[in-house]
């Protein structure tokens, strides 16, 4: 499929965003293309890439699923109250159960 433009349905391809803000012509999109690398390249940057992310110690993972929990809890426990409150309101105001 060559897309949408091409059978007749009138649909219009905006220009790219560096086009429409930089105004760059065609012998300038150059810079902007990819250059292709082959897959053992790939795989190599990526693990050189992988080698500069700083991984979080067992301890500081930890503390980090323990904290998430602690304030998983803590806004149950505060939601549950905001519902209760609100419940009452209701009843009150509608007069039900009263």
């Amino acid at each position: 499929s060559t897309g949408l433009q091409n059978r007749g349905l009138g649909v219009r391809v905006p220009p790219l965003l560096p086009d429409l803000l930089l105004g760059v012509r065609d012998t300038e999109k150059e810079c902007y293309r990819m250059a292709k690398t082959s897959p053992g390249q790939f795989v190599r940057e990526v693990r050189q890439e992988i080698d500069k992310v700083t991984w979080p110690t067992r301890k500081e993972t930890t503390v980090t699923t323990a904290m998430v929990f602690v304030m998983v809890f803590v806004l149950m426990v505060f939601f549950f109250f905001v519902d209760q409150v609100l419940s009452w309101g209701v009843r009150l105001i509608l007069g039900i159960g009263a």
